[in-house]
């Protein structure tokens, strides 16, 4: 499972990995919450799960992230932001790719630590999700979100709730899953 969790943070393109994402239709940023910290801008390598990490400064405050994964290689593009005082990287497909009419580009939220030579980057828990929504929904977690035909879990909450959510979640909330740590190469 901790590959799956790895994947769904890294790579929010796997498109064709079932079951194991929790996504988002709406941003986890807004226009007055993207930040950017240069600190991120690097090569980066998880050794335990033999994944690495280019990020360069992209267009308009965003993240250009180059991974390469035993299963699969690719770009997407991210955006920092502070949800009090938690910083988390909306990650999605490339930006200023046209992808046709028919394909909806979604976010995957991973908190971020940062400190020094050290980027833990921790995605939402599918597994929390999977059993709310297996259950009856997120009625009282003020989140709406379904499962998906690749039975993702898919929030649909604007981002405004999303942010909310977020904002009362504490550190140690079983609303994440595992972290994946890469160290600075």
């Amino acid at each position: 499972m901790r590959s799956c969790l790895l994947r769904a943070a890294v790579l929010v393109a796997v498109l064709g990995t079932p079951g194991c994402l929790v996504v988002s239709l709406n941003p986890a940023y807004d226009d007055d919450s993207i930040g950017f910290e240069p600190r991120l801008v690097g090569a980066w390598q998880d050794v335990e799960d033999d994944c690495s990490m280019q990020i360069e400064s992209g267009e308009w405050k965003s993240y250009r992230i180059r991974y390469v994964h035993p299963i699969e290689t690719g770009t997407v593009t991210a955006y920092l932001t502070a949800v009090g005082d938690t910083r988390y990287l909306d990650v999605m497909p490339a930006a200023g790719v046209d992808r046709g009419s028919f394909v909806v580009p979604v976010h995957v939220v991973l908190r971020v630590v940062l400190n020094g030579d050290r980027l833990e980057l921790t995605p939402l828990s599918y597994d929390w999700f999977a059993a709310r929504l297996h259950a009856g929904g997120l009625a009282g977690a003020s989140l709406e979100a379904a499962f998906d035909q690749k039975q993702n879990a898919l929030i649909v909450s604007p981002a405004a709730k999303l942010r909310g959510w977020l904002r009362r979640q504490p550190e140690s909330s079983p609303a994440f899953g595992a972290s994946a740590v890469f160290q600075r190469k």
